[in-house]
Order: structure tokens, then C-alpha cells, then sequence
């Protein structure tokens, strides 16, 4: 009965897998400027959705949810189908359908008064995580700055610091990605890429970011689920008009190397939580400026991942409006990353829990696989499931024996996951072929 509801479970996570899938849209905030210089009352801000297909960008949100937003992160909830961003004080929770407001909460930390910045949603545990900054006065003209790694509960606004003590004073305006297989936060502070481990707070890696192949800055990052990636723009000058390129990352040496071969021509672009992925036609998106037309009109591109070449490209700005009259970023995409889950042990979960870790007895080879692989465990294997690293279940089969050959000749290369349910509980383990 065990075996059956969990065998359940996981067919439920990949039909909505596949519906989110179908969802070829982006969301994000339509804004317009105030009417009246200096009067931010007068700006409007909706929740939109903009069709990869057609690039038509339409209103979700029948009338304005604020003045105005809070442009240091975003978050989007696929299961609950629920988008979130912040003005200056509230943290704001809006139906993907109805572009509606369905909680607005003021954003407070129990312990002391503190913002949250550079926020995203963990996929894998379901969760915002970001930055609780706090400045603290020393004198006169004199602060000093405190930063932890904290999640929010949108429904409240509540703030709860899981880095035991402070990580650092500030953060670089450049971006963030959650590694959701890991459960790792990644920062940028001063020329490094740092990275947070979810379950504790502490560092958990911290590089000097290098450019082989030219470059004076890795920003607008993001973290890509289908190859386990984190992709960027590679910024080669400190002023507009700027040459940059499509990059990616190792967090682990601080390398980042392009994937453009050519500079991407736009004027500039929006540097902080304005870029996800598709990942399922490997496609990254952010928002820019474009120096066809006019440097103020605002442009949604998407460039690809395997050639860093310009696929696809909408303006914001119609003929009919004034310059620079609408823009479009914080923008997320519903299946980015959907149905992930952790693949590395809670180190939380205390010594008994990690020795239970350590006598598995489960093996997998050969790791990487080419046309198939087998799955030996000294307890009875109930069932086996395959997941890409997007979360999609790419394979299921029952069992009921201590070895099991699974073909794979029909995948593509890739990391899976594969969750393989014994006796003695469901192990997880990350293979490649």
C-alpha cells in the first residue's frame, strides 16, 4: 500500500509537470511611469503575461496592485500558481489566472527591523529564500551592514534568519540562483559568487569570479534545472553603451566563459531578478534596452543556451506611446526548474541520520550509463523512478528483487535523478549519461 501511494505521488508530480510544460508563457510586472513628474502615486504596476509564442503581453490584472515595486527579486509559485513581488514595505502574492491580489502582508523580521532583498522560489522545498539585510548606526554618517540568509511566509511578511550569524555587510546588485539539487543560494559580493547552504545558512562556497575569455562582470544570473548550469551576461565595460554576452558559471571555481560568439546588441539590461530559463527549449530570458530603434524601449530577449544567439525578441513600447511608457521584467517562467528536489543529505538531520546515509547499500553502474544501467540494493527494490533534472519523470518501473537492469537506450544525455524506493525508505541518487 506504501509502494502504491508514493508510485501515485510521483505520477500526480509528473502530470503537473507536463501541464506546466505546456504553459509557454512569462510572467512578470507590466509598470508604467507616474503621469505626473515626481508623483509615484500616479504609476501603476500589473501582473502580465507575455505569450512565447506570439509575444503578444497582455494584463493579467484587471487594475493596477501598486504604485510601485521593489525591483531586487521575484518569485514564482507553479503548484500554487501564485506570483510575488514587493513595494516598499509588503510583500504581495498575486493569482497567475486572475491577476489578482490574494494576500499583501507587511514584510517584517521578529528579531530586528530588516529588509529582504535578491529573492527567489526553491522549487524543491517550496520556499523563498533571500537576503534579510539590516543596517545597524555606529555614529553619526556611520553604519555598518548585517546580512543573512532568510525565507519569508508570504501570507504573513515574516522574516526568519536561518544564517546563524551575519554572512557578510552588503551584496552586489547582479542577480541570484538557487541550486534546488544542492540547496544552495548563490550571491554576488565584489567580484565573487558566493554561495549559501539553504540548510544552515553558512557559507558554503565562496570564489573570485575569473574571465578566461574577457569579461569585468557576471551578472543577471540564473540557474538552469535541465543541465545543472548557471547562466549569466558577461559584461565586458562598466557604462552604456555596453558589450555583453551570454555566459555561464561554475560556482565551484569562480570561472565563468562565454556562450555567445558574439556580443549580443543591446544597449543594456535590467541587472537584478529579471531572467529565468526555459528549460524545456533552453532558452534564457531577461529584460533590455534596445539601441535598434530607440536606447529607452524596453525589449524582452531570449537568447539561446546552446549558441548564446538572439531567438527571440518583443518591445515593450508601442509606436502609439510615449518613449520608455511600459515595462516589463521581474519576469519568471512557470516551469523553470518545477518539480526539482533535493539531491544532497540535510546535514541537519544530525549524526543518526547521516549514518543511516552512509550504510546504504544501494549501487547504480555504470554511472555515467550509455545504454543502460543496473540498480543493486542488499534490501528488496519495491520500484524505481527516473527524473531529468528538470523534475520530469522520464521513466517507472516496478520491481520486486534486490537487482534491477534498466534500459535507457532512449534518453538523452543529461543528469537525472533517480529515486529508487527499497525497504528500508525511498534513496536518491544523481546519475549521467
Amino acid at each position: 500500500m506504501k509502494r502504491n501511494k508514493s508510485l501515485l505521488a510521483l505520477l500526480f508530480g509528473a502530470t503537473q509537470f507536463a501541464a506546466f510544460a505546456q504553459n509557454n508563457y512569462l510572467y512578470g510586472l507590466i509598470s508604467t511611469p507616474p503621469t505626473v513628474p515626481m508623483n509615484t502615486s500616479t504609476a501603476t504596476t500589473r501582473l502580465g503575461r507575455m505569450d512565447l509564442t506570439t509575444g503578444e503581453l497582455v494584463a493579467v490584472s484587471p487594475n493596477s496592485l501598486s504604485s510601485i515595486s521593489n525591483g531586487t527579486g521575484a518569485a514564482l509559485d507553479p503548484n500554487a500558481q501564485t506570483y510575488f513581488y514587493e513595494t516598499q514595505t509588503e510583500m504581495i502574492s498575486v493569482d497567475l489566472n486572475t491577476g489578482l491580489t490574494t494576500a499583501q502582508a507587511v514584510v517584517s523580521n521578529p528579531i530586528q527591523p530588516s529588509y529582504f532583498d535578491n529573492y527567489r522560489y526553491n522549487t524543491s522545498d517550496s520556499t523563498i529564500y533571500g537576503l534579510g539585510r539590516i543596517s545597524t548606526s555606529t555614529g553619526i554618517g556611520q553604519a555598518n551592514g548585517e546580512l543573512y540568509l532568510s525565507s519569508i511566509n508570504p501570507a504573513t511578511g515574516v522574516i526568519t534568519q536561518i544564517s546563524p550569524q551575519s554572512v557578510g555587510e552588503m551584496y552586489t546588485v547582479a542577480g541570484n540562483a538557487i541550486d534546488p539539487h544542492e540547496m544552495v543560494y548563490y550571491y554576488s559580493l565584489s567580484g565573487h559568487i558566493i554561495g549559501l547552504d539553504i540548510y544552515t545558512g553558512l557559507v558554503y562556497s565562496d570564489q573570485v569570479i575569473t574571465y578566461p575569455e574577457g569579461g569585468m562582470f557576471f551578472e543577471n544570473y540564473t540557474y538552469n534545472c535541465a543541465d545543472t548550469t548557471i547562466y549569466g551576461l558577461i559584461r565586458t565595460n562598466t557604462a552604456p553603451p555596453n558589450e555583453f554576452y551570454l555566459g555561464k558559471i561554475d560556482p565551484n571555481t569562480g570561472i565563468a566563459t562565454r556562450v555567445s560568439q558574439q556580443a549580443i546588441p543591446y544597449f543594456t539590461y535590467s541587472i537584478n531578478g529579471s531572467s529565468t530559463i526555459d528549460p524545456n527549449n533552453g532558452v534564457y530570458y531577461f529584460a533590455a534596452k534596445s539601441t535598434a530603434v530607440n536606447p529607452a524601449i524596453n525589449v524582452v530577449v531570449g537568447v539561446s543556451l546552446a549558441t548564446g544567439a538572439v531567438v527571440f525578441e518583443q518591445c515593450m513600447t508601442l509606436p502609439t506611446e510615449a518613449v520608455n511608457s511600459r515595462y516589463f521584467n521581474l519576469m519568471r517562467f512557470p516551469s523553470d526548474c518545477a518539480e526539482a528536489f533535493p539531491s544532497r543529505v540535510n546535514p541537519n538531520s544530525g549524526s543518526a541520520g547521516l549514518a543511516a546515509a552512509n550504510k546504504s547499500t544501494l549501487k547504480v553502474a555504470p554511472n555515467p550509463f550509455e545504454q543502460q544501467f543496473t540498480v543493486t540494493s542488499a534490501e528488496l527494490i519495491e520500484a524505481i523512478t527516473l527524473r531529468d533534472a528538470q523534475g520530469k519523470v522520464v521513466l517507472q518501473q516496478a520491481a520486486s528483487s534486490n537487482t534491477l537492469e534498466v534500459e535507457t537506450g532512449s534518453l538523452q544525455s543529461g543528469v537525472y535523478f533517480l529515486e529508487v524506493q527499497t525497504s528500508r525508505g525511498i534513496e536518491l541518487v544523481k546519475v549521467v549519461k
